[in-house]
């Protein structure tokens, strides 16, 4: 008889709507939290296997078939190029520094939400820093944008660097 008076004072008096909505708030909200930090696990575990592979032994066939539909039918052979271009002047893979970012806020919509993250890499000839965003694509994540950035090591000494006194 106790367990049904107290299920009676929860949903007929107010503050028993008060107290089953700060019960349902909190458990949505830490639902939420979690559901976020293991879609970051999640995102964040895809760049760095992916990158690595990318990074290590650039293949731009590869490279495709990590990219959403969207960004495989925006870039163009000149684009693709480009990139292979740079990837054979970086040479070798010395060292992956991992992804770093996280999931951030769409513009548009306040409850979308995307992973980004930028990825450094040391190579032979120069570093390479890329910032990727993800997107899901048939349930799977997929590089939805990406933009990078190179800097290539000089192969001489410059003349002037080093001074004999």
């Amino acid at each position: 008889m106790r367990l049904n008076s107290l299920f009676h004072n929860l949903f007929t008096t107010r503050r028993g709507f008060v107290v089953l909505l700060f019960i349902s708030i909190t458990l949505g909200a830490g639902y939420g939290s979690f559901s976020l930090q293991q879609m970051n696990i999640e995102a964040r575990g895809f760049v760095n296997t992916t990158m690595l592979g990318l990074l290590a032994d650039w293949d731009e066939s590869e490279f495709l078939i990590h990219a959403s539909d969207d960004l495989r039918q925006q870039m163009t052979s000149e684009q693709l190029s480009k990139i292979n271009v740079v990837f054979t002047c970086l040479g070798e893979l010395l060292n992956y520094h991992g992804a770093k970012g996280g999931l951030f806020r769409s513009t548009a919509y306040w409850w979308h939400v995307s992973p980004r993250y930028k990825v450094l890499a040391s190579f032979q000839g120069g570093q390479f820093v890329a910032v990727i965003t993800l997107i899901k694509q048939q349930g799977n994540w997929v590089i939805g944008r990406f933009e990078y950035k190179y800097a290539y090591f000089p192969l001489q000494r410059h003349p002037g660097s080093l001074k004999m006194v």
